[in-house]
């Protein structure tokens, strides 16, 4: 689904489809060789990879305090110690507190109806279903945590998960593969990782002063993300804002808009500070609103002149 650049399709033709023009049908690309056309036009995707981590380490750490000291069956199981506290609460003030019922409720119906088996039967159920779901909890988080962890290193492994699952490139040691002009072994290293790192890339032709915009917006919001995740995970409103990172950017004159910059944050989710969101200064009107409060109506100053009068004869 990536749009690919006139000079990524040329070379995934030529990796793909030259050898069958050549009677080399059954020759496999050299993994190195399909190694450095996908990451050349995979450059820019590439890049998502260290926001990424940051965003899988933050959601591993909101999977560790569903299963840790946080865990809801752990905070539910000591519900019964509450509920004897509130039984015990109601004992000692019984009287007032069936007065205050009795006042807004008015006076209870008492029923003689026995409980019947299919409420002991409900019951009964009810005992069983919290190991149960708490097991499909504990099982559900483990899961993720797993899949979260494996999922670290997408970015940068897709490359390779491509040539080998997708293109069917030899090992890296068969020097009998297809290495762009004949069978034989493939000599130029592999790039690597990131649009940076393209720069002398001998199988794609890539412009590395021209990064895709919309990566680097998509890096903008895994950022947004993980400072939101980061904030919740201490306790913090996702929004959470600190007041002293938006005075120190108060002077900076940075007129980048919000749509585009975003957030600023640090590269260690574990060392970031809580996030800012400052409104960023507006041109053109902004500053004619600012003259605008700045000068009094004429009709303010004559409600201070009226209420210095008024208020002389209590000063003498």
């Amino acid at each position: 689904q990536v749009s690919l650049s006139h000079e990524c399709t040329r070379a995934i033709m030529k990796l793909m489809y030259c050898p069958h023009c050549r009677g080399m049908s059954s020759v496999k690309p050299c993994n190195n060789y399909c190694l450095n056309v996908v990451k050349g036009c995979l450059a820019n995707q590439a890049d998502l990879n260290t926001e990424w981590k940051y965003l899988m380490d933050s959601l591993i750490g909101v999977a560790d305090r569903i299963d840790g000291p946080y865990n809801v069956d752990t905070v539910i199981g000591t519900i019964h110690m509450r509920i004897a506290e509130a039984i015990s609460n109601l004992q000692e003030n019984k009287d007032s507190l069936t007065a205050k019922v009795f006042q807004g409720c008015g006076n209870p119906k008492i029923s003689t109806k026995g409980s019947s088996s299919e409420d002991k039967r409900r019951r009964g159920k009810a005992t069983l279903e919290p190991k149960s779901s708490a097991q499909a909890l504990e099982m559900l988080v483990l899961d993720a945590k797993g899949n979260l962890t494996a999922l670290k290193t997408y970015w940068i492994t897709l490359p390779g998960s491509l040539c080998s699952k997708k293109v069917m490139a030899s090992s890296a040691a068969d020097d009998k593969c297809w290495n762009g002009m004949t069978k034989g072994s493939y000599l130029p290293e592999v790039m690597g990782d990131g649009l940076a790192n393209q720069i002398n890339n001998p199988e794609v032709e890539v412009d590395i002063t021209k990064p895709d915009m919309t990566i680097r917006q998509q890096i903008m919001q895994l950022k947004i993300m993980t400072n939101r995740l980061g904030n919740a995970n201490i306790g913090n409103d996702v929004d959470f804002q600190d007041a002293s990172d938006d005075m120190s950017g108060s002077g900076s004159g940075d007129s980048c808009p919000d749509d585009v910059c975003g957030k600023r944050l640090s590269k260690s989710p574990s060392t970031r500070q809580p996030e800012t969101h400052a409104i960023p200064k507006q041109s053109g009107h902004g500053i004619n609103g600012a003259s605008s409060r700045s000068l009094p109506s004429t009709f303010l100053l004559l409600l201070l002149s009226v209420a210095f009068i008024a208020s002389q004869p209590l000063w003498r």
